[in-house]
């Protein structure tokens, strides 16, 4: 059996030419891919923790603090602090918030579904399963 790291080059490259096409499809927004990330984890989950949002997206938490002010100041998200616990803060899409998402995520699907398009169903399904059990393994075995 071949043992070389070839199935690495080829996931490395792949995860660089996806995500070129992602900031390709957010371009117009005016959005970071952090920020976008953020907006569509509030959008599907309604209402996050810092904390949830950072473990959610997976950007670390010097950024994400970035990236909760920015989305703030623009008025796409507000903030609330936890009642009981003030250090807990809950963050929550405004609707200029949900309409920007709504308005960019339908760029982005039909941007990034042309890419996928040329995995056939059971490709697209196959790949997803050996990257879930890639990803699951490596983060056990840290």
């Amino acid at each position: 059996m071949n043992k070389d790291l070839k199935s690495l080059i080829i996931m490395l490259k792949a995860y660089q030419g996806v995500t070129n096409h992602i900031k390709l499809s957010l371009q117009d927004s005016k959005l970071s891919l952090n920020e976008f990330a953020a907006l569509e984890a509030l959008y599907v989950k309604k209402s996050l923790t810092t904390q949830e949002l950072i473990d959610t997206v997976l950007i670390p938490n010097s950024s994400m603090s970035h990236v909760i002010k920015t989305l703030a100041n623009k008025d796409y998200l507000y903030r609330k602090k936890d009642q009981a616990d003030r250090r807990i803060q809950y963050l929550a899409l405004t609707e200029k918030g949900k309409k920007l998402f709504s308005k960019v995520y339908d760029k982005h699907y039909k941007h990034m579904r042309k890419l996928f398009d040329i995995l056939t169903p059971e490709e697209e399904k196959n790949m997803q399963n050996a990257l879930r059990k890639l990803g699951k393994h490596a983060m056990s075995v840290l």
